[in-house]
This record gives C-alpha cells, sequence and structure tokens, in this order.
C-alpha cells in the first residue's frame, strides 16, 4: 500500500498568529506494504504520523454526573459525610466519562482540530488513600485519581462512570472522528490501603486504625500513625497480589525491589513481575474481590477464552489479557504505557501484538460501529524520561510505534531561553528540518512532542506563540488540558499542583481561539506532521 503525501504551502496568512510559517512541505512517496500504525492514513485522512492529542486527567476534565463522585466511601468521614480538608488537592473531584462526552458532542475538541484522546487509565483503582508527602508540605490523604494506582485492571472505576458511559464516550468520540488512547500500567499496581485491606482482608491491621484513617485534616508534618497499624511483615500478606505477581518486601514470602530500572520498586509501588516465566494463578486479592461481588465466575471465563488460544498463563499474558480487553470490547484505539523503562521490551511487544488483534476483532464485530471503517493499526507510544528524538529499541524491539519527547518540558533540554516551550522564531527553523528529517523519512519512527504534563511542569511562556510553533511541529503532538486556555496551577503542593480542575469559568479565551485556528490548520494539512521541510527561496517565514 502507498500513501502520498500532498506537498501543501503552510498558509503565510494565518490572522492573529505571533509569527507565520511558508515553508514548503513536499511530496513524500513511500512504501506502506511493511508499515506500522503511525504510517498507515485512515480512510478519513488520520494519520498519527499528523496526530493532535489531547491528553486529559478523567477526574479533573469536567464533572458529568455527581451521583459517582464519592464512588467505594471515597473522601469520606467515618460517618459518611464528605472529608476534604487538606486532602483536596489529591482526592477525587468528580470528573468524568459523562463529562467528557458532554464535551465531544459541544465540539470543544473539533474545535481544537484535536483527533485524538488520551485519558488516563479508566480501570479501577485502590478504593482508599496512602499518606504522602515530605518535607515542608508535610503528610496528606493521596487518592487515586490520577489512574496510576491500579487495584483491578478488568473493570471501570465507579467515580469515572459505568462501562456503558464509556462505552458512549468512544462511541461518540469516534463519530467525531476522534480516536481514544488509554494510559495504561504494567510496570505496577496501587499501594495497599487500610480501607482496601479491611475491604478484601488481606494483610495485617491494628486496633484503633479507624482514628487515623478517617483523620483527613492533617495539617503537621506527620501521618498520625498511619502506617504504625499496618503490620507489614505478617504472612496473611499472601492473600494480597502474591510473591509470585509483585515485588513489595512484604511477609508472606516477598521479594523486595531490586537496584535496576527492571525490578526496582518505582516510589515504593509494589513492582509486577512480567518477566516471571511461571505458571501462575489469579492473585487471592482479586478472586476475593471478584467473589465478594459475584462476578468471579465470569471474569475466570473472560481468562480462560483468552488462555484457550495457546498463551501460558504468566504474569505478562494475565497484564495483556486485561489491557487488551478493553481495546477488544470498546474499540479503544490505542495505549499511552506509562514508564516503559520499568518494563522489559518483550512484554511492551506481547502488548503491542495482542492490541492488534484486539483492535481487528473489535472491528470485525462492530461492523456498523463508529470507528469501525478505520484502517489504521492500534498505535501505542511510551513514556521513557527523559526520551527525545531517538529510533531505538523501544521501536525494533518493543513494538512502540511512537515515544514521547521530553525535549520542551525537561530544564536540561529546553530550547527557549525564556522559558520551557519550543524554540523562538529565529531558530524554529531548523528544529522543523530535523524533525521532519528525522522522523519522516522513516516509516516506522514518530514522537509524541509536548509542553506541559501531569508530572513535570505547566508551559505558560508565550502561549500564543506556543499555539503557533509548537502545533505545527513535524510529528505528533500532545496538549495537556488548559494548555489552549491558561489553567492556572492548584496551588497546592507537590505534583498536584500540576492537575487542577479544568478552568472552564475562566478560559483565556483569545488564547483559546487562536490555538483553535492552527489547531484545525494542522488537522486538514497531514503533511504538516508527516511531510518533508523546506524552506521557499526569498520568503522570510518566521515573522
Amino acid at each position: 500500500m502507498k500513501k502520498r503525501i500532498l506537498a501543501v504551502i503552510l498558509c503565510a496568512a494565518l490572522a492573529a498568529t505571533a509569527f507565520c510559517l511558508s515553508p514548503v512541505v513536499q511530496a513524500a512517496d513511500t512504501d506502506k506494504s511493511q508499515s506500522s500504525a503511525g504510517t498507515i492514513k485512515s480512510a478519513d485522512d488520520f494519520s498519527w504520523d499528523n496526530a493532535s492529542v489531547y491528553f486529559l486527567l478523567i477526574d479533573r476534565f469536567k464533572n458529568g454526573k455527581t451521583s459517582n463522585d464519592h464512588a467505594y466511601k471515597r473522601n469520606l468521614d467515618q460517618s459518611g459525610k464528605p472529608a476534604y480538608g487538606r486532602s483536596n488537592a489529591a482526592a477525587f473531584h468528580g470528573g468524568d466519562f459523562v463529562g467528557i462526552t458532554e464535551k465531544i458532542n459541544d465540539g470543544y475538541f473539533s474545535d481544537l482540530g484535536v483527533n485524538a484522546l488520551w485519558i488516563t487509565a479508566p480501570y479501577e483503582q485502590i478504593h482508599g488513600y496512602v499518606m504522602a508527602g515530605s518535607g515542608k508540605q508535610g503528610s496528606f490523604p493521596h487518592y487515586s485519581y490520577h489512574g496510576y494506582y491500579a487495584a483491578d485492571f478488568s473493570q471501570v472505576d465507579q467515580a469515572f462512570g459505568t462501562e456503558q458511559e464509556f462505552q458512549t464516550m468512544v462511541d461518540t468520540a469516534h463519530k467525531k472522528g476522534i480516536r481514544i488512547v488509554l494510559d495504561v500500567v504494567m510496570n505496577h499496581v496501587g499501594y495497599n490501603t487500610i480501607a482496601d485491606m479491611k475491604e478484601y482482608g488481606f494483610g495485617k491491621l491494628k486496633n484503633g486504625w479507624e482514628t487515623p484513617y478517617y483523620n483527613h485534616t492533617i495539617t503537621d508534618s506527620s501521618d498520625n500513625g498511619y502506617h504504625s497499624f499496618i503490620d507489614y511483615y505478617d504472612s496473611s500478606w499472601t492473600k494480597w497480589w502474591g510473591p509470585q505477581w509483585i515485588r513489595a518486601g512484604l511477609g508472606g514470602g516477598y521479594q523486595g525491589g531490586g537496584g535496576d530500572d527492571l525490578t526496582k520498586e518505582l516510589s515504593y509501588l509494589p513492582d509486577v513481575k512480567t518477566e516471571n516465566g511461571s505458571t501462575v494463578d489469579i492473585p487471592q486479592y482479586l478472586q476475593t474481590k471478584w467473589n465478594k461481588e459475584g462476578t468471579l465466575s465470569k471474569k475466570k471465563t473472560e481468562l480462560n477464552t483468552f488462555f484457550s488460544s495457546g498463551k501460558s498463563k504468566t504474569v505478562r499474558n494475565y497484564m495483556v489479557c486485561w489491557l487488551t480487553s478493553w481495546v477488544e470490547k470498546y474499540g479503544v484505539d490505542g495505549f499511552r504505557c506509562d514508564t516503559a523503562k520499568h518494563v522489559e521490551k518483550a512484554s511492551w511487544k506481547a502488548l503491542k501484538e495482542q492490541g492488534l488483534k484486539a483492535l481487528k476483532t473489535w472491528r470485525s464485530k462492530n461492523p456498523t460501529k463508529p470507528g469501525a471503517d478505520w484502517d489504521e493499526d492500534f498505535w501505542m507510544t511510551g513514556e521513557c524520561f527523559p526520551h527525545y528524538v531517538d529510533y531505538d529499541g523501544y521501536y525494533t524491539e518493543g513494538g512502540f510505534d511512537s515515544m514521547i519527547n521530553f525535549s520542551f518540558n525537561d530544564d536540561s533540554k529546553s530550547f527557549n531561553a525564556s522559558g520551557r516551550g519550543v524554540p523562538d522564531a529565529g531558530s524554529i527553523n531548523s528544529l522543523y528540518a530535523d524533525y521532519a528529517g528525522k522522523i519522516n523519512t522513516n516509516d516506522k519512527f514518530n514522537v509524541l512532542s509536548y509542553l506541559s504534563s501531569h508530572d513535570t511542569t505547566l508551559c505558560r511562556n508565550n502561549m500564543i506563540y506556543q499555539g503557533s510553533a509548537f502545533q505545527l511541529l513535524p510529528g505528533a503532538i500532545q496538549i495537556f488540558y488548559g494548555d489552549e486556555c491558561n489553567r492556572p496551577l492548584a496551588n497546592a503542593f507537590e505534583d498536584h499542583n500540576l492537575r487542577s480542575d479544568m478552568n472552564w469559568s475562566s478560559q483565556d479565551k483569545n488564547l483559546l481561539a487562536h490555538w483553535q485556528k492552527v489547531g484545525k490548520f494542522r488537522s486538514r494539512h497531514v503533511s504538516v506532521g508527516a511531510g518533508s521541510h523546506k524552506n521557499l527561496s526569498g520568503i522570510l517565514p518566521y515573522i
């Protein structure tokens, strides 16, 4: 299959831009017979090579349904009343699938030229909170509103909505030509919490745990004895994930974390043994949980169906099954893979291969669904701090179509002398030429560049200029929710500061209009992200 990227002249008359651009993006004729997801242009003219990906935290974006705000009794005191206190910035705020669907229907993303939504993990998170904090910030109750502390990979978190609401969100996005990308984790599961230990009977709690746990108003540097009420060395920890599944340094035969990237307990999170080639059973914790929910038989049947194809019951394959079930069941289009360097590349490759099969299966089983006629393959991008524009083993061995490019949000690599962001107009041409020359001459190579993120910082440096220069970058780009409208910091603590609620009532309308104009231009011209780069002779394209 061949794809010709038509030559275009990037318009020099983009009104209200901080600079205008008119290089020729030349035609590229490439053989796609062995192409990956990023190099195939779909029937609706979408290409991952030119994707504009909008990254949002489900819980922080829009609260569409308040009845699920306290799912699993989160953020409540012992009497069942809301108890935020200092935990507010690290608590669940109410954003959900319904809220996202409302904004899809409103045309918010289409008006920005966005053609892919990257959302935080929708699967079930730990129910309770952990104590977190350091230095002058003290300790504070920290919930898994961000989606990185998984409790059950196989079902939706009720705070975000129902299965049907998730499916409606995906279908609605597809009707608008928008792909859905899930943030997924293979490296770790969520922490144990007092609430989860009590609910599912693993580990050992000491008498009196209720007093520290329900104290949501901690104001000093103490955790009020939270951890002292947990016996971390009791043999009953085998009732949790189990020593064959995770490294956690607990009683019950668990192995502690190692000293390298693949075996360490990142931030003390239980490290999943994806490299374990032994046959393992479903963790006792999940069996207890599913039995309590009345779904144990159904869950076992789903797993047995997956393993009936001849795959061995290893930790890796369980994880691959659970994660790709979101693709096969709902029609999810891609994954953003968290902490890629902390998982062996063979596991990522296995995830990609199953993702490819799962998306094809969903399309064949749902021929009348929006998106079923799209022909680009399942897509996968990876987060490996600090990865730049380098073609390496993540592509050739790990199966990734793309890697996140940290160049514009990393202190050591920031090009802009006056702050984070893409280079100033005087040097932007060389960057465009460099990126196009590297990325768009290799069918299997792409990057996802970004300005702001949930765990580094927010770029707020001359955002009119960034709205032009950043959105015209070769390769795919990622907009962090609120970049387009000057969402402010949360005035909170640590990285929760970066995850404020979307500023619907105080958006910078002039900035938003500018990002919309350039974003729609980008989305209409695949050669912005996917073409070659050459200046027109005798023209000053950047002013």
